[in-house]
């Protein structure tokens, strides 16, 4: 398919227009079916989960803030806010779309220890996120975690995870 630029003088495919994007905010998550690129940034102390099917290309990207929901009914009306709820979520979602829980790979991004006031927030989500990931049979293909650096990630059509630190560092996993 193709469609004409704005000035209406040639033609141009669809393939070359850039990919959609979805942010995923904190305490969010977003499943992509469609060849979207899911982003996320702001991850300090929060980790972000990508989960792939490989087989068919869905995606899924998870910003928890905290290691668990620990059972407080409150908490449940934003599961993706805490990693072991927003991991069950965000595999739910993803097999409705269509994805083989049974294939799924995981990445995982973030967990760093910012401030000395948050407790160990980060290396605890990191240990929530290891463990969950374990309990749901998820492999961990790769990870870039803790530190004490920011990073922002882009989780791209094919599953690479794309991932930029705040002091200039890029890797993708």
């Amino acid at each position: 398919m193709s469609h004409l630029t704005p000035s209406g003088d040639r033609p141009v495919s669809d393939r070359d227009d850039p990919p959609r994007r979805v942010k995923v905010g904190v305490g969010d998550l977003a499943v992509s079916s469609d060849g979207a690129v899911l982003t996320t940034s702001g991850l300090g102390s929060c980790v972000a989960i990508a989960l792939v099917d490989p087989a068919t290309e869905i995606r899924g990207l998870l910003h928890a803030m905290l290691p668990s929901a620990d059972g407080d009914e409150r908490r449940t009306p934003r599961p993706a806010k805490y990693v072991d709820s927003g991991l069950d979520t965000l595999v739910d979602e993803l097999e409705t779309s269509g994805a083989s829980p049974g294939r799924l790979e995981a990445r995982l991004v973030g967990g760093a220890e910012m401030l000395d006031l948050t407790a160990a927030v980060g290396p605890r989500n990191v240990e929530r996120a290891r463990e969950s990931l374990a309990a749901a049979g998820i492999p961990l293909v790769a990870s870039d975690v803790g530190d004490a650096v920011g990073r922002t990630v882009r989780f791209l059509p094919g599953g690479d995870l794309a991932v930029r630190a705040a002091d200039g560092f890029e890797r993708t996993l």
